[in-house]
Formats: C-alpha cells, structure tokens, sequence
C-alpha cells in the first residue's frame, strides 16, 4: 500500500546511542553520523523525517558517571534533565553539518488525554515539517511520573506515526532481525524477514536488554500491533546500518506497485566507505531487517481520526470477551465487545490517569489474542465507563485485523 504523506518515523534507541566497553560509557558517534546522513538524504528525496530518540538518562548517566540508571524516581527524573539538554546539543550540532535544523518536542500521555490536545501536538509536528524542520521527539522524563508514561519510545513511535498517519514506523535496536527466539540462547531461533499479520504472531522475546534502555523486543513488536491497527508498515532494523532503511522502502514500493524490484544502491553508499557500501545493495526488495506489513485495507473504510486518535490513547487495562466470536458480523461484535464491557465489572477496577476527567484506551482480548482497542471515560473523581451511547457508537471501538478475520465484515 502506497501513502501520500511521504511522512517517516525513525525511532533511535538508547542501545543504538550509546555504546560501553573498557573505556566506560560513550557516545556512538558513528552510529549517529550514519543516522543523520540517512536523514538528509530522505530529506533529499522529497520524505519528511520524525525522529523519535531516547538516550536522554543514558546520556545523563554519562554526563553524572553513574554506571546504571539510578531507580530513585527523583534522580532518575534530575539524570534525565541533564542527558536531555546535552543529546539536543550533540544532534543540533550533527544536523548542522548537513545543513538541517531541528526542533525539540518534549511529550508524554497527557498530550494524548483529549483529542483536541492530542490534534495539537500533530499539527506542531506538521508545520515543522513543512518548515524543513525536523521534529526530535523524546518523553518529557523530567515532568512525568509512572502513571502517565509511555513506558518506552517504541510504543511513542508507533502512535506518532498513527497521529500523522505516516507512510511508515522504523524502530532501530542492536539486532538485525526479529528472530523466532532469543539467538543468544536458542541456537534453533530462526530471523524473520517479513510478518504479514502482527496480531498473528507468537515469538519468545524474552532477552536480558542493555541496562540503560528501556525498551526490549517485545515492546517493539507491541508498537508494530499499533502501527499495523492503522495500516501502516513497521521495520525493525540495526541502528550500526541506518541506510537498511532504503531496503524496506524499496519492499514497501514494490508492493505498491506490484512489479519486481530490481537490485537498488543506497545513495550514501560510496566506494570510500565500506561498511555502508556492503550493505546497501538491496536485491528482490528483500528487508534487511524485518518489516511488520501493514494490514490489507481492501474494501474496508480508511482509519478515521478519531480511529487513529483511540489507538493513540493511554492504555488503562485490558478485559477479556468470554463469547464465540467466529462468523459474528461486524456490526454485531462491536456491539458484543460493548456488551461484555458493561456487564464484566472490569471497567471498575480501572484506574484513572488523572484527578480531572480524561478519556483512556482498553485493550480487548479474545482468548490471547488482543481483537479491539476500546475507548472509555475517567470522571473527576476517577470511575470509569463506556462513553454515552450514540450514533456512531463503532467510533470509539476500533476492531483489530485478527478481530476482523473472525468476523463477517
């Protein structure tokens, strides 16, 4: 499937930006280089860029010489002020040399509460982007407590590439693929280069992480789930080779176009530097790394913005549908899911984000697989329950793809 917003998300982990060996902990430079160069190109070549970082406490614990991330709340919010203002630097600096500036937006989940707040961060997005400008996005960990955090910036990724309804997410770590089981410790796992159906997917992710990230595979493939929720394609890939990125867009143009992709060279390839050179040929559209497709949209309604603003919602909690969900129309699952919410006493025991009323996301599983995402409404005094009843009502329930393959649609 082909886009018209031409609009990227990039998702930089702290794995990818810092590094640790003998000499202690340091800045990736490299990395980084290639990651700004990439950026300018796609620039270049007509993309407009988001790019979503983290490293700010890794950054901080550098700056202080703290050797892990401190778990006292207050600290951890202080080594982040310091980490934060020293990456702004450090990319403000990288960008200049290719000459591009950035702007940076610091979130968190209260942005997303409401939906005229969560429109606003978008359209401050957009008219950076129309500036040339591009927007650095990282959680605001110097305000935000537990309660209102995104918990990793591969699920902040996701739901800004749902938020601008971007052509594509692309999630940079330290393996080359998504495997069928931790490499490290199942000498059998096997890499997967292409997943047609997120929500049909069942891998052992289980890995030990870096120590200063936050993040871990199974979060990566949660924001996938987001993403592909709103039709639009995910990568995973190696953040030491950012110019791998090339290789998805020529798999996602091939299946736009439906032709066969011929061999491509990433255009910061040169002969001059090998490591990028050796990497960057890209034959039959192949990802080097793994690409979550985006879902099949066939006859179905494109995702409505109030479709892409519920999936962009804090999620409070998740209920279980006890009900036989094969064959039900549509129409008549939502109404179901709708139905078990409000008799189950689930909602009850849903916590509020908030002293003010807000709105939230639930999760809706059917057995072990995750069928709706479900928005719901936090009151001043933090009960929750189902919005009113109104015409429309199927707005605020958006069905995922393995809720759909169940269903008559």
């Amino acid at each position: 499937m082909k886009y018209d917003s031409n609009i990227l998300v990039l998702k930089v982990g702290t794995s990818t930006i810092m590094t640790s060996d003998a000499r202690g902990q340091r800045v990736n430079v490299a990395n980084l280089s290639r990651l700004v160069e990439v950026i300018a190109d796609l620039s270049h070549q007509g993309y407009k860029v988001v790019l979503v970082t983290s490293g700010a406490v890794g950054m901080g614990c550098r700056e202080l010489g703290l050797k892990k991330k401190p778990t006292n709340p207050e600290m951890k919010r202080a080594v982040a002020g310091v980490g934060q203002s020293r990456i702004m630097r450090l990319y403000s600096e990288l960008f200049e040399t290719v000459g591009m500036k950035i702007a940076q937006l610091l979130v968190s989940q209260r942005d997303f509460l409401e939906q005229q707040r969560w429109a606003e961060i978008r359209d401050t997005i957009s008219a950076c982007l129309e500036a040339g400008v591009v927007p650095v996005i990282n959680e605001n960990d110097t305000t935000n407590t537990d309660g209102v955090r995104f918990g990793d910036n591969d699920n902040l990724a996701a739901l800004t590439a749902v938020q601008l309804e971007a052509e594509g997410v692309f999630l940079f770590t330290d393996v080359d693929y998504l495997y069928t089981a931790n490499p490290n410790v199942d000498p059998a796992a096997e890499p997967m280069k292409v997943v047609n159906e997120a929500f049909e997917l069942k891998v052992d992710t289980r890995e030990p992480g870096s120590g200063l990230g936050t993040g871990g595979m199974s979060t990566k493939i949660a924001a996938a789930r987001t993403a592909h929720c709103a039709g639009i394609p995910c990568g995973i890939l190696h953040g030491r080779h950012p110019e791998r990125i090339y290789s998805f867009l020529s798999r996602l143009d091939e299946d736009a176009d439906s032709t066969h992709c011929t061999k491509t060279a990433s255009p910061v390839a040169s002969d001059a530097d090998s490591d990028v050179a050796n990497v960057a040929t890209v034959a039959d559209c192949d990802p080097e790394g793994t690409l979550f497709a985006a879902r099949e949209v066939g006859d179905r309604e494109p995702v409505t913005e109030e479709e892409r603003w519920v999936l962009s919602l804090p999620l409070v909690g998740d209920v279980k549908v006890e009900s036989t969900i094969s064959s039900v129309p549509a129409s008549d699952l939502r109404e179901l899911i709708l139905q078990e919410m409000s008799s189950s006493g689930d909602l009850e025991r849903m916590q509020s984000l908030s002293s003010a009323g807000h709105y939230g996301g639930v999760r809706v599983f059917h057995d072990t697989v995750e069928i709706a995402r479900v928005r719901v409404t936090f009151d001043e005094e933090g009960a929750c329950s189902l919005p009113p009843s109104v015409p429309g009502m199927q707005q605020v329930l958006v069905l995922t793809p393995a809720a759909e393959s169940c269903c008559d649609m």
